[in-house]
């Protein structure tokens, strides 16, 4: 049995150029997903973004937009949702999630009734903490600015709990965190998360990333 870890973090240098988007013949989007009782009749838009992060590298972070439809129709902050949803990949980057399962999320969330913008969001430099949190911090600026969010809850899979945590423990308008089997180094900002909502999950036979460290987390 390998050895598990608690760490897919790199203190490595970024590497010249960028992390970029991923061209993956073998993802395929779910041909249906499962019947929502409180989604809305009107499918969601998405929109390939690509995002500008200022900080000692600058650049630009690719990302996918999920759109309820009444924000496409009207940009009223007073008549759609302010919270939007931001979901992190791990180490090696990209829009997916593990298993592919932010493709039917990220959907799901923005055909509720009251649809919830969601934002798939990749990394300049996958598996860097410092470089991850300036990304994330640049996407709820955008969102902020473009759709008056005001809100944000964060989901981050393996390494992606660093930059949730990381930023989620910084920022008040993060409302909420949630990870799958997140790593530990680099979480501090847990500690400073509650009383707002926090959500771990990590299976039992993970053999990249122990258990233990999402009992770890809620421990703190």
């Amino acid at each position: 049995m390998p050895e598990s870890k608690t760490s897919l973090s790199t203190a490595s240098p970024p590497p010249s150029s960028p992390h970029g988007l991923p061209s993956d013949p073998s993802v395929i989007r779910p041909q249906k997903l499962s019947p929502l009782t409180a989604a809305s009749k009107a499918p969601p838009s998405t929109e390939s973004l690509t995002i500008k992060v200022h900080d000692s590298l600058d650049g630009a972070v690719p990302g996918v937009l999920h759109l309820p439809h009444i924000f496409t129709k009207a940009q009223n902050p007073s008549i759609h949702s302010r919270t939007a949803a931001i979901l992190l990949s791990g180490a090696g980057g990209g829009l997916v999630g593990p298993s592919s399962i932010y493709l039917g999320l990220a959907t799901k969330l923005a055909s509720l009734r009251d649809g919830i913008p969601t934002l798939r969001l990749d990394y300049r430099y996958p598996a860097r903490n410092k470089y991850c949190v300036a990304d994330v911090h640049a996407a709820m600026n955008y969102l902020s600015k473009t759709h008056s969010v005001t809100r944000f809850v964060l989901v981050g899979w393996s390494f992606g709990g660093a930059p949730v945590f990381t930023v989620g423990g910084s920022d008040p308008r993060v409302v909420g965190c949630a990870t799958v089997a997140s790593q530990t180094a680099e979480t501090e900002g847990v500690r400073r998360l509650p009383p707002r909502p926090v959500l771990l999950m990590h299976g039992t036979e993970d053999q990249t990333l122990d258990p233990w460290c999402s009992r770890s987390l809620y421990e703190r």
